[in-house]
């Protein structure tokens, strides 16, 4: 039986199995589970861990498997999580000894997913990653439900049938949620190429888990937005599946905010597979906000994890800026700000200001003083850093290096020069 518990109504009792190998912060892995668990409405009510290598038969061997079996009866539990993916006979097999529903650390982030998902996208890719998870394991579950009825030359031939029409039908659904993705995907690209047409200045939010990215978003939405509308800023992981956008306006140039969704360690292939359309929009924006929770004891490690998922994406030499969130929580350094207070926000604002010149740096127009009719016209296009009467006209310095309108690409002229600042 595989339990779904994605209406978030009521609270299921489990137990956490981890195996410390050694090669990562364990502890901090336990609790980042811990806490994953507490997001998919379970009540993690005890911990077992044994110092190994997830290569046993059962994930854990045999004295670790007869006291988990205990700690089951004892305290009355019907699932066990697991702090790692599970192979499918390990699934099997645990599952088999223990006489219990088990979850690994794949199923564990899936059935969060499953909760959050509210539009069409997100719920797509959170089924192609579903499906994609239980096609491995269904020749297993078939084994084992074939044992419990006696097996047998009389009902193997049935069983089998009966699992390859069940293949079937996964994979057709499988095949149809990947189909609507591809159409979803093709819009999004349109989107993007009209948005890229427009000059639209494009700003992804991108973070680990909770770390603040939809309250900055909000914060930023209420500076600079042209919507009233907040996006949900609830204090839990994966509050924000799909990509939240909100336009506005910096110094007259068009931008869009992007909420993404939240990173985690070890985010399992199948989702990062399946939610590749919805990471896009990082590398495709023009400025990366990288934030993290400076709250967080395990601060470091979630940054290092955004990183490195930044890193997959190819998107470590794009322009970024790093803020260190929600200092009324505690200690701080860097760039610092509380974006549910207001507090620092503003220097975060003119680093975004600043950032945006250097990636669209000032462009120069000169209209001399018998075609000075089309100043009006500039003037309504642009965002005008400076207008310098010369001995033959005008030099006007435009912000953020815009896609210039047909009229007026023949007033353009070599790039401004930066030893050359006028004042205004």
């Amino acid at each position: 039986m595989w339990i779904w518990n994605w209406s978030g109504a009521f609270l299921i009792k489990a137990i956490l199995l981890g195996l410390d190998q050694g090669d990562l912060d364990f502890e901090a892995s336990m609790e980042e589970t811990r806490a994953l668990m507490e997001a998919a409405d379970l009540e993690c009510l005890y911990s077992l861990f044994q110092k190994a290598k997830n290569n046993a038969s059962h994930y854990v061997k045999s004295g670790k498997l007869l006291e988990v079996q205990l700690a089951l009866q004892s305290m009355d539990v019907d699932l066990l999580i697991t702090n790692d993916a599970l192979s499918p006979s390990q699934h099997r097999n645990l599952s088999e000894a223990l006489n219990v529903e088990v979850w690994d650390r794949t199923q564990l982030i899936l059935a969060i997913f499953g909760s959050r998902a509210q539009d069409r996208a997100s719920k797509l890719q959170v089924e192609v990653a579903r499906l994609s998870y239980l096609l491995p394991r269904m020749s297993l579950t078939h084994h084992s439900s074939g044992r419990e009825q006696g097996g047998g030359a009389r009902n193997r031939g049935s069983g089998e049938q009966a699992l390859a029409l069940a293949k079937r039908v996964t994979l057709r659904q499988l095949h149809k949620a990947e189909s609507e993705l591809k159409e979803l995907e093709a819009q999004r690209e349109v989107q993007a190429r009209l948005r890229q047409r427009n000059a639209i200045f494009t700003i992804a939010l991108v973070g680990y888990t909770n770390a603040g990215k939809s309250t900055l978003m909000n914060r930023l939405n209420q500076k600079f937005g042209k919507e009233v509308k907040q996006v949900n800023a609830n204090d839990r992981l994966f509050e924000s599946l799909s990509p939240s956008a909100r336009y506005g306006e910096i110094d007259g140039l068009p931008v869009l905010f992007l909420d993404t969704v939240g990173f985690v360690s070890r985010l399992p292939h199948s989702l990062v597979k399946a939610f590749h359309s919805t990471l896009k929009v990082v590398q495709e924006a023009d400025l990366i906000i990288h934030v993290n929770d400076a709250s967080s004891a395990n601060w470091y490690l979630e940054k290092e994890v955004t990183l490195q998922t930044l890193n997959e994406l190819e998107v470590l030499d794009k322009p970024r800026i790093e803020v260190n969130n929600k200092m009324d929580l505690g200690p701080c350094s860097g760039l610092c700000i509380s974006a549910k207070e207001g507090t620092n926000c503003d220097l975060l604002y003119d680093r975004i200001k600043s950032k945006m010149l250097e990636i669209r740096p000032l462009m120069e127009l000169f209209v001399p003083f018998e075609q000075s009719e089309v100043l009006e016209s500039i003037k309504a296009h642009y965002t005008i850093q400076a207008i310098v009467e010369e001995d033959e006209g005008y030099r006007i310095q435009l912000k953020y290096h815009p896609t210039l309108k047909a009229e007026h690409r023949a007033f353009e002229r070599s790039s401004y020069d930066h030893h050359h600042n006028p004042k205004h």
